[in-house]
């Protein structure tokens, strides 16, 4: 997704956050039940929706509030009083007020053989958790002297993924994560600094290797929309929902033969 889009989207969250924010202290403001020293109390939190204030007015909403009221007379007459009081749903607008994971990385210049894994699969086994650490999780791969590489978390977690050519659509290879994160080497940084390394030869599901490529490779995120056509505890029938994923794709030729090399690795699996 490009900034416009993530400008834009983030804009609209926020003001539905603020929205929803007024709901809740509108509901809490016309309780009876409730002192006006727990109202205000719930109200500040509410006015700085942080992850940690929606935290604690969770925790005060379902278990202090039972100091309030008499939990066998007044339950129910308090759930009706605090109905528009939705903290999952504060919770998740605030979580999408910042997106700047869903946005697409700048394409990145690879030459010769690159290499699409989880970055965990490249640690040295005699000093994998020390050099774990000191690469950030991946993140800083200069610390191990790796420096032309691209990393990034996959959204989703850990999964298993196909490369295809995406002129032909036949698969080139497959790759999944261990770490939840996905990384585009170039293959001889990695020999250099881990000349033991072989999943690329010995476990070639984890890893895809794409030889003499020449070209460039981005992350980027893919949203998919689609409608609830039933009802759960969780949604309504009619309702939307969207998944975003991570793609890697990669443009260029082989620079041996200069036939072009046109790919995407995308989550096909768990």
């Amino acid at each position: 997704m490009n900034k416009e889009w993530i400008k834009a989207k983030e804009a609209e969250n926020k003001i539905a956050l603020e929205k929803e924010v007024q709901k809740a202290i509108d509901a809490i403001n016309k309780s009876n039940l409730l002192s006006e020293e727990f109202k205000q109390r719930c109200i500040n939190l509410l006015e700085n929706p942080t992850e940690d204030n929606l935290c604690i007015l969770r925790y005060a909403l379902e278990l202090d509030v039972f100091l309030e009221i008499d939990i066998v007379k007044e339950l129910e007459v308090y759930r009706n009083e605090l109905k528009d009081v939705n903290v999952d749903n504060l919770e998740y607008l605030l979580y999408y007020t910042d997106l700047s994971d869903l946005l697409d990385s700048e394409p990145m210049e690879f030459d010769g053989d690159i290499i699409i894994t989880d970055p965990c699969y490249v640690m040295r086994s005699e000093s994998g958790r020390k050099d774990w650490y000191e690469c950030e999780c991946g993140y800083k791969m200069e610390s191990l002297g790796i420096r032309h590489y691209m990393t990034r978390d996959t959204i989703y977690g850990d999964w298993s993924c196909t490369t295809y050519n995406s002129d032909t659509g036949e698969e080139i290879g497959r790759f999944c994560a261990d770490a939840g994160l996905v990384s585009v080497f170039l293959l001889d940084e990695i020999l250099k600094y881990n000349p033991d390394y072989n999943e690329h030869i010995k476990n070639p599901w984890a890893v895809t290797l794409i030889k003499n490529f020449k070209g460039t490779v981005q992350f980027v995120v893919k949203r998919t929309e689609g409608v609830y056509e039933d009802t759960t505890k969780y949604h309504k029938k009619g309702d939307t929902w969207t998944d975003d994923s991570v793609q890697v794709v990669g443009h260029g030729i082989n620079k041996l033969t200069g036939e072009p090399i046109n790919f995407v690795g995308k989550q096909s699996g768990f």
